[in-house]
């Protein structure tokens, strides 16, 4: 916890909203004049070559060498449905990938519907708009009618795909109006986003830490979704330009970091729980070392089994889909 709140909640609800970003920006690209099915395809091939081989194998070195009691019942993991109805522990860190996963399908799907002939900004925008209002209204319905509780809702995907399509409302302010996402990247924008943000994190942990809980408060399980969501894509045009600054000023030590990180990152998000409980399992004196000694020691294990995973599996993937994508080009 930091300040009293789950950290992890902040950097999971930025992660969706700058996925619904990068992936939106992407979309309207390379389809705002026109969609089709061979571009549908392609663009799950460019997705999933880079997704699905490292969390496949990831799952299926687990089965076999660590954990066989799911039995059959991983398929559930395989087709990206153990949030809704199986559970996560297998795999716990799984539960983000499945929200992920189900936007690349659904968001495209939507793309091939509503704007194969091409994509206007402001049906864009509206289309967008709406599908935040209806996924709140759902939400809310779904809610009421099972008064489920908040470890229920943030993690089912038909009614958490709204964080995603924020993110992807921002990518067609920034590529339709310009103007108006460059006054959002301006300090005194950015003050007043993250004073919201700051104050929507604070009721957050008072309602979860108080008497009656995130699993009791209506607003936590509907309307807070999204309302997170919206602040931090205010956030983002600012800290967009922040980080474009970096990388003009060509530092390159921080470049090279950042690259690896980059690469690796995946393949650690997918092994690093499991890594430190097999490290604490096998060398249960790790535990009496110095915490910031024993903590490095299992990043530094889940950093070369990331660095194997991505050497053997996730790069000769992704050099098959270079080879698949150019052959659509060239064709």
């Amino acid at each position: 916890k930091l300040f009293g709140l789950r950290h992890g909640v902040i950097a999971v609800e930025s992660f969706f909203v700058m996925s619904g970003f990068l992936i939106g920006e992407m979309l309207i690209r390379e389809f705002k004049d026109g969609f089709n099915f061979t571009d549908l395809k392609y663009f799950w091939i460019k997705r999933w070559f880079r997704t699905l081989p490292l969390y496949y194998c990831v799952l299926i070195l687990k089965f076999i060498f660590i954990d066989h009691s799911i039995s059959y019942h991983i398929g559930y993991y395989f087709l990206f449905l153990q949030n809704n109805f199986y559970g996560i522990n297998f795999l716990p860190v799984s539960w983000t990938l499945v929200l992920e996963e189900w936007f690349y399908i659904v968001m495209p799907l939507l793309f091939f519907v509503f704007f194969r002939k091409g994509i206007q900004a402001r049906k864009f925008l509206l289309f967008v708009l709406l599908f935040i209002f209806l996924s709140n209204v759902m939400r809310l319905g779904w809610v009421l009618y099972t008064n489920r509780p908040y470890g229920a809702i943030v993690g089912n995907f038909p009614f958490r795909l709204d964080s995603f399509l924020i993110g992807v409302g921002l990518a067609a302010i920034k590529l339709f109006s310009e103007s108006i996402y460059k006054k959002m990247a301006r300090t005194w924008f950015f003050i007043c986003a993250l004073s919201v943000f700051i104050v929507l994190l604070y009721f957050f942990r008072m309602d979860n830490g108080g008497n009656l809980g995130e699993n009791q408060l209506l607003w936590l399980r509907t309307i807070w979704f999204s309302l997170i969501s919206i602040s931090i894509a205010l956030l983002l045009p600012f800290l967009n330009a922040s980080v474009s600054i970096l990388w003009l000023a060509k530092l390159k030590p921080l470049n090279f970091i950042i690259t690896w990180i980059s690469f690796l990152s995946y393949g650690i998000y997918l092994v690093h729980l499991d890594v430190f409980k097999l490290v604490n399992h096998f060398f249960p004196g790790i535990i009496h070392l110095h915490p910031a000694i024993s903590t490095s020691l299992m990043v530094c294990v889940a950093i070369t089994i990331s660095f194997l995973l991505y050497k053997f599996i996730h790069e000769p993937f992704i050099k098959l889909r270079t080879r698949i994508v150019s052959k659509k080009i060239n064709g």
